[in-house]
Order: C-alpha cells, then structure tokens, then sequence
C-alpha cells in the first residue's frame, strides 16, 4: 500500500528542546531503510516535513501523529462553527493558534477562549501552569465536561479494554495530549492546503475504508505508540524508541497484507459516522 511510514511523536514545548519529550519523526521505507530525526522546534519539524514530501512525490507516504485529531461530538456544534466539523474545527485553529520559531505560542489563551464560547466555566479544557491559570483555565480537573464528556469514543474503547489514554481536553501533565493536539492540527492544516491535490486525512477525508495506496498519496492518521509494547529500549530515549517500534509494526502491517484492515476497524455505523465528522479514531484500535 505504502512506500514508507513517517511516525511523528510532536511535542507542546513553548521553547526549543532536544531529547525526551521533544520532537522525534521516524522515516522506515519498503528497503528496510531507517532514520530517526530529533528536532527542536515545530516549525523546523513541519520543514522537515515538507522537504520529506517534497523530495520524493511519487512516494506514497503513511504518516502516523501521536496526537489527537478531534474532538468528541458535538464540540464544533456547540462553538457555532460553520463546515464539516473535523476541518472546521481545524480551520479555527489554525487562525487563532500562533506559534513561533522559538516555539512560542498562545495555547493556553486559546484554550482558555475556547472554554468561554463552549461553557462559560473553566471547562472541558483543563491543565494550565499558574501563570496562565484564570476564570475560564485552571490547573485541576473541571468536575463536569457537561454534554460534550471527557473522552471520544476512541478512548473511551481504549479504556475499555484496559489501556489509559488521555483526554484531548488535557493540556498538562505526564502523558498529556491536548497541548499537542492545539499546536499540532495547524501544522496539519497547513499541510492539508499545501499538498491539497494528494493529501488524506484518515478517517475524513477518506472513511473507513481500506486505503488504496495510490503513487504519491499521502495519509496522515492518528496512532497511539502506547499501544504497542516496545520492550526493553536500552539507552535509547523513549520517544526514540516508540517511534521507531512504530514505524515497524505499520510496515510489517503493510507487507503482510493486515494495513488495510487497520483502515476500516469493526466499528458500528454510528461510531463510524462520529468519527468520520469530528472525532477521528485511533489506527490499529478494534477491541
């Protein structure tokens, strides 16, 4: 299907930062050939990136984020954004979202604008430093996530069958996602526009559906390397090594034929629809 998997473990750091919890992008194509790049920055990340798509386009690229791509239903409804859900969620972080070259960024103040449109308290998103703490963010858990719930459906089956994956709403903390998510889904956006004539994002732009693998397609979907059991890593750094393990296990997917699968999970029609228009879902997930 794929003529090489890009694994990308992004980061929310607000300046530059190599090593653990930074930026780690693997690279394995269909010749068994393997780099693992380590980057300071995002904006020197989604060069990277570009430059990787740029150089090779007739290569049909799989690219795997370690972040969340939505939302749980009904988040775009209720902030009165105009479009399919997923992409207008996207697009409004894209505009409001600024981060610089020194990773600099105004997520916790965005978060905070969000919370206000979407319930008027200190709700659903939540974990802030003091500093940036206020009437619509603070630094502890909210009680009620109100209508909207703490988790999409895709965690909410991850947790089900004993695995304890992090709610997009979280901004802070050890395993923390949402951080990613605010400055992730721009960079994403950005791509989405640039590469518009051969970019996907599963599932919605493309459904539950096998993917075709076309020359010069590029997937982005979301995985969850803390899935995977990794093993002993040695002296590697752990975002390292998950990225790395990553990228192997969605290769060795691919050439024994068992991708395609991964694409069009054992989900009912109503948790396909949600996911499909604003949730998006995990890749590899079918407990």
């Amino acid at each position: 299907m794929f003529d090489r998997y890009v694994v990308v473990d992004w980061s929310a750091n607000s300046t530059p930062k190599l090593g653990a919890d930074s930026i780690w992008i693997a690279v394995h194509d269909r010749s068994g050939q393997v780099s693992i790049t380590n980057l300071a920055t995002r904006h020197g990340a989604e060069a990277f990136l570009v430059e990787l798509l740029e150089a090779e386009p007739a290569a049909a690229t799989l690219i795997g984020v370690d972040f969340s791509l939505g939302y749980p239903a009904g988040t775009a409804a209720t902030l009165g954004v105009r479009g399919a859900p997923w992409s207008a969620m996207w697009a409004m972080l894209s505009e409001q979202i600024t981060d610089d070259e020194r990773n600099r960024n105004n997520r916790f103040s965005v978060a905070a604008r969000i919370n206000e449109q979407l319930t008027g308290s200190a709700a659903p998103f939540w974990g802030c430093p003091p500093s940036a703490a206020g009437r619509f963010l603070t630094s502890t858990k909210p009680r009620s996530w109100e209508s909207l719930g703490e988790f999409r459906t895709v965690e909410a089956t991850l947790r089900s069958c004993g695995h304890r994956p992090f709610s997009s709403w979280q901004l802070l903390g050890a395993g923390a996602v949402g951080s990613q998510s605010l400055v992730g889904i721009p960079m994403l956006d950005r791509m989405r526009r640039r590469f518009a004539d051969r970019f996907d994002v599963w599932p919605y732009t493309t459904g539950f559906r096998p993917s075709t693998g076309l020359s010069g397609a590029v997937v982005v979907a979301e995985v969850w390397p803390s899935m995977l059991d990794i093993g002993d890593i040695g002296e590697l750094v752990r975002d390292e090594a998950q990225v790395d393990a990553t990228a192997r296990w969605l290769s060795a997917a691919d050439v024994a034929g068992e991708l395609d699968a991964m694409f069009s999970p054992p989900i009912s029609a109503e948790v396909a629809a949600l996911a499909a228009a604003e949730e998006g879902w995990v890749l590899g997930v079918r407990c």
